[in-house]
């Protein structure tokens, strides 16, 4: 019998590094309850090479950690982006000047079926598939190989994820490539697929729209809203035309269930990543805390990105994108406004439960005994949007 040990429940990121590696594919992905899967090995198959051992950020952690050179706040020039864009945008400039030079992109997308998975662009015209947050951890698949094939081919690449699927890539790939851009964002936790399709079933969303937006960014704020695609005269679904239809907030709890942790996977509650230290070339997030001890001179309705550029390769890259306005900032400010780059989210009273519940309570019950039912802040949060989204 194989003596291989691969990750438990507690350190697992679903990463997959493990299943890319195993050259003789003993390695299989398991449920281990709320949906999130964790690697189990056939031991008749494993031959103990240890491929997947060295692949692994969990168990041969090989990434360095480095402080950021320079903090900034910043959003793209171009409106459109925008206004597709979760915060300012800063993904779309970098994702702009990626493909300008032929490269590819890589990053989560959701597809019409309302799965999000990792999927690659080299089209201009599909930025917008990958544009906008997902509160849903995205399958991986063979992802990293196809990173590593782009990378042999002398493409340049930039790859888009969480600090856990930067971490695994790097790990898989274990050698380091000039033509490999990395960027990871603030996370603060991910729920299961598992998780979300619930949710959709129970709130009739699957099957009455082409997307979910998590960030619905007309005047810069969280709330869920679907999205549906025109056809257009031919019959065929335009993917740069989608009107935004917001989810009235008593069926928008799985936001309140995101912001509790209740469905999180358990490695999130004690992330290695969660740290001012970043394992990417570029990390990503909404700009909080901005101007709250020193004066930020522009108006922040539209939306602000925070963007942390960690090494010199990344400052030479940004220096050449002309499409990025930016300012630079304390890091001190962007650590104090982003709770998640200096400490990991507490794991909540509930987690056990909670998606065993999503698939059996009725809802009004389900909200009430977790506490994630709709408030007046949260209609008050939609008209100050409203409001914000007539400014010009």
């Amino acid at each position: 019998m194989s003596k291989i040990q691969l990750c438990d429940k507690y350190k697992c990121t679903q990463c997959m590094a493990c299943v890319n590696a195993c050259p003789k594919k003993c390695i299989s992905m398991e449920d281990e309850g709320a949906g999130f899967h964790i690697p189990h090995i056939n031991h008749d198959l494993c031959i103990e090479c240890g491929s997947c051992v060295k692949a692994c950020h969990r168990l041969s952690p090989i990434s360095e950690l480095n402080l950021p050179l320079k903090t900034l706040a910043c959003w793209t020039k171009k409106d459109e982006d925008r206004r597709k864009s979760s915060s300012g945008g800063v993904f779309s400039v970098l994702a702009r000047k990626v493909l300008s030079e032929n490269g590819v992109v890589f990053g989560a997308t959701m597809d019409s079926d309302l799965q999000v998975k990792h999927v690659y662009i080299d089209k201009l015209e599909d930025i917008v598939k990958l544009q906008g947050s997902k509160y849903v951890q995205s399958y991986l698949g063979d992802t990293y190989k196809q990173v590593r094939d782009a990378l042999k081919q002398n493409k340049l690449v930039l790859f888009t994820g969480t600090p856990c699927q930067v971490a695994g890539l790097l790990t898989f790939l274990r050698i380091k490539y000039d033509n490999l851009l990395t960027c990871d964002f603030v996370c603060h936790g991910v729920p299961s697929q598992k998780a979300f399709d619930i949710f959709c079933e129970r709130t009739k969303i699957k099957g009455s729209c082409d997307g979910v937006s998590f960030r619905f960014t007309a005047g810069w704020g969280y709330q869920l809203a679907r999205l549906v695609k025109p056809f257009n005269k031919n019959m065929a679904s335009s993917q740069n035309c989608v009107v935004r239809k917001v989810v009235h907030p008593r069926k928008a709890w799985y936001m309140k269930a995101f912001d509790k942790g209740l469905m999180f996977n358990e490695a999130c509650f004690n992330c290695a990543y969660t740290l001012p230290q970043r394992v990417s070339d570029f990390t990503m997030a909404d700009y909080w805390g901005l101007g709250a001890k020193i004066p930020f001179n522009y108006p922040t309705f539209k939306g602000v990105s925070m963007l942390l550029v960690n090494n010199q390769k990344s400052i030479d890259f940004i220096s050449n994108c002309t499409d990025l306005f930016c300012e630079e900032r304390p890091l001190e400010e962007a650590i104090e406004g982003n709770y998640n780059l200096s400490h990991s989210s507490k794991r909540p009273v509930g987690r056990d439960t909670f998606v065993l519940d999503m698939n059996t309570m009725p809802i009004r019950a389900l909200l009430n005994k977790y506490g994630i039912k709709e408030s007046l802040r949260d209609y008050l949060r939609l008209l100050k949007q409203w409001i914000n989204s007539k400014r010009k």
